[in-house]
């Protein structure tokens, strides 16, 4: 990896480490030059980062400190340093200040080699989608009225586990009721009751890649008003399916969905953005949102969430982790994202009518 410009990159950060070696530990830290790079840490993940980095032609040194630091600037006469402002402590930052090195701020610039994924990175999204979706759907008969929220969670995570996952990619939300109005719900005791809808915001991770997806059912018989509703957010998402092109800014791909949910009468409902980046941060560029400039190229991965909420009555949101290909939008999952009615235990689909992707 090579950072135009720099003498030297210093990578402080749990992720971007994961990233930069494709090897998870949480010490230590990476130095790339322009022919070189470097992974400090200490003994407890000496051995096997060697093992996994050496065959990729990184070097591995045993050093808690900063000394490899030290010792690499010397030996190449490293007067400035770049690092990412956005992730370094204020502590950090004193520290090597300290050394007496020049710091530059090279934040802008991994977030855009970040923002394109390589084809591994690809699959191992796929992977953690896959995982995602089929523990939701095997989460489902669970859902039965008297259940806790915090129930269906440990259910949805347990089914993580067992598909493969090493653990979620943020904490799960799940919401009964009034309280899928609130889009950030904090999973609590709340039982569920009949005639409420159920809105499940979850992901997990595979190899350190983020899975995002997010399902609003109903348990019982769902009111015209909720049917309306969840039309209108379904025809946001699939509009927005259809549209998103490389070359779009964020502001562009948000304003698809917006516009869709504005006609049909819910736009001062749609109180977020449209999507966010995922890779091995659940967020991170680009952003799809009214004010954003960043444009859309082909391999970048972010969610589609368009949703709708009446506070003190329901909250919808239909989100899939997609990514552009061809120029062309994809979507990691394989649902249709017609409403499921749960009945005690039982899942049933009610006919929507879609949009067809070109």
């Amino acid at each position: 990896m090579n950072f135009k410009g720099y003498d030297l990159a210093l990578i402080t950060d749990e992720k971007e480490r994961l990233y930069f070696l494709g090897f998870h530990s949480t010490a230590g830290y990476v130095m790339i030059a322009p022919d070189k790079t470097v992974f400090a840490v200490d003994n407890r993940y000496f051995h096997a980062a060697e093992m996994a980095l050496k065959p990729k032609g990184i070097t591995v040194v045993s050093c808690p400190d900063d000394t490899a630091l030290k010792n690499l600037c010397e030996d190449r006469g490293v007067k400035t340093i770049a690092v990412d402002y956005t992730k370094i402590t204020v502590s950090e930052m004193e520290r090597l200040k300290a050394l007496g090195y020049n710091y530059v701020d090279c934040s802008s610039e991994i977030a855009e080699i970040m923002a394109i994924k390589t084809q591994t990175e690809l699959k191992y999204l796929a992977k953690a989608c896959d995982i995602a979706e089929k523990a939701w759907k095997a989460t489902l008969p669970f859902i039965k009225a008297g259940v806790t929220e915090r129930e269906v969670a440990n259910e949805l995570e347990y089914n993580f586990k067992k598909f493969g996952a090493s653990g979620t990619s943020f904490d799960t939300i799940v919401a009964f009721g009034k309280n899928a109005a609130v889009p950030h719900h904090e999973t609590g005791e709340t039982k569920l009751k009949d005639n409420e809808c159920v809105l499940m915001d979850f992901g997990c991770l595979y190899k350190g890649y983020c899975s995002d997806m997010t399902r609003t059912m109903f348990y019982g018989k769902p009111t015209k008003e909720f049917l309306k509703a969840y039309d209108a957010v379904l025809t946001a998402h699939e509009k927005a399916a259809l549209e998103i092109r490389e070359g779009m800014t964020g502001k562009e791909a948000d304003a698809v969905a917006r516009n869709v949910l504005k006609d049909m009468g819910y736009g001062e409902y749609f109180t977020h953005s449209l999507g966010h980046g995922i890779g091995v941060n659940i967020h991170e560029f680009p952003t799809l949102s009214p004010k954003s400039e960043w444009v859309i190229k082909n391999n970048m991965v972010f969610s589609n969430e368009p949703g709708v909420y009446l506070n003190g009555k329901f909250g919808i949101r239909l989100e899939d982790s997609a990514y552009l290909s061809d120029g062309k939008y994809k979507t990691f999952m394989k649902d249709d994202k017609s409403l499921i009615v749960l009945n005690g235990g039982k899942a049933r689909k009610r006919k929507t009518t879609h949009l067809k992707q070109q």
